[in-house]
């Protein structure tokens, strides 16, 4: 009887003991449930910061958040690339130039109360000032070695970015859209832009070679400051169905000699907009007296530094001005005056005064 009871107790006690574990277990796992459910919350309210890499003109893989919203641009194009964006309110600091020069401040304050109210910082090389603002990532031009190492070296993200040629102005777009967070807005510009470019080419293509005109690009500050083959000039007068007259020399930018000049003797000069330099001063000048684009008026300058812009997709215009310029019967469909409002109203949704 003893040993009867005895055994109840115990299979009683490893009920009980069964009943606890269970309890026990149930208690740890609602426990490990609830942790589980409060980190998917938390994880919501502070997810990871996304990140994006690009490539810079540098050539160097740079990792910045995605999409950046402190950006300090100290080039003027690359702020024009990020206005045309819509990525104004993400630039916190930009270049002393937009506010020094005259033309770029007027169309800049236009588009940005900011710059207008001169309350965006332009902080240019004051590296401390940089870093007091703890930007996601600075846009610097390429070949500013030192400021870019400085900043590099005290945790800056930095992007360096060069525009030597079209295909360059791309990839700037490219690469500011992406770390922006507006890719899609890049593609689109892009393809109206090369849409636009078409248009010319078409017309180009019908152009007997034997009557394409020679040009030479006046980048100045002189007559005699041009541009060879390796440059922005000579592509545009390219694109508009010219024929660079300097194209052996492979320069972005040279001084040519008055001789040489004489020996190339150009059908046509078409010149950077210049503040101390315009078409009449070749014409008043004697040594360019027998040049054939003086004898015939065929001087012209670009209308505008910032809507013939040539580190933006609005060179696309100055190739159309110029198209128009050299073949006016060719481009007679051409107005002028109409595309180029349509770019700016495009590009920015500004109705610039």
């Amino acid at each position: 009887m003893t040993i009867f009871l005895y055994k109840k107790q115990e299979k009683r006690r490893k009920k009980v003991k069964r009943i606890v574990s269970l309890i026990l277990m149930l208690a740890m796992l609602c426990t490990l449930f609830a942790g589980c459910n409060k980190a998917t919350v938390a994880g919501e309210k502070t997810e990871a910061q996304k990140t994006v890499k690009v490539v810079d003109s540098r050539g160097v893989e740079v990792e910045v958040n995605y999409p950046a919203k402190k950006i300090v641009c100290l080039l003027n194009s690359g702020l024009n690339d990020l206005y045309m964006l819509g990525a104004k309110d993400q630039v916190i600091a930009i270049d002393q130039w937009t506010y020094t020069n005259e033309s770029a401040y007027g169309f800049a304050s236009q588009i940005d109360e900011r710059v207008k109210n001169k309350t965006l910082p332009a902080i240019d090389k004051n590296i401390e000032d940089i870093v007091g603002m703890n930007p996601d990532v600075v846009v610097i031009w390429a070949g500013q070695e030192e400021d870019i190492k400085v900043l590099e070296d005290k945790g800056i993200k930095v992007v360096g970015i060069q525009a030597d040629n079209f295909e360059d102005v791309y990839t700037k777009l490219d690469i500011l859209g992406k770390i922006s967070g507006k890719e899609d807005r890049a593609a689109e510009i892009a393809k109206y832009s090369k849409e636009q470019l078409k248009k010319v080419s078409d017309k180009v293509a019908k152009i007997d070679a034997s009557k394409k005109l020679s040009s030479l690009f006046v980048w100045g500050p002189t007559k005699l400051d041009l541009a060879g083959n390796n440059s922005t000039g000579d592509s545009i007068i390219e694109m508009a169905g010219g024929k660079n007259a300097a194209d052996a020399v492979g320069e972005e930018h040279f001084v040519a000699k008055m001789e040489d000049v004489v020996t190339w003797n150009p059908d046509s000069l078409i010149m950077w907009n210049l503040k101390d330099l315009d078409p009449q001063s070749y014409y008043d000048d004697e040594q360019w007296a027998n040049i054939k684009a003086t004898e015939n008026k065929q001087v012209f300058e670009l209308p505008n530094a910032f809507y013939c812009d040539l580190w933006t997709v609005k060179y696309v215009y100055s190739v159309e001005f110029l198209a128009k310029s050299l073949y006016p019967e060719t481009f007679s469909d051409l107005d002028i005056e109409k595309s180029k409002n349509e770019m700016l109203k495009f590009l920015y949704g500004v109705d610039f005064k």
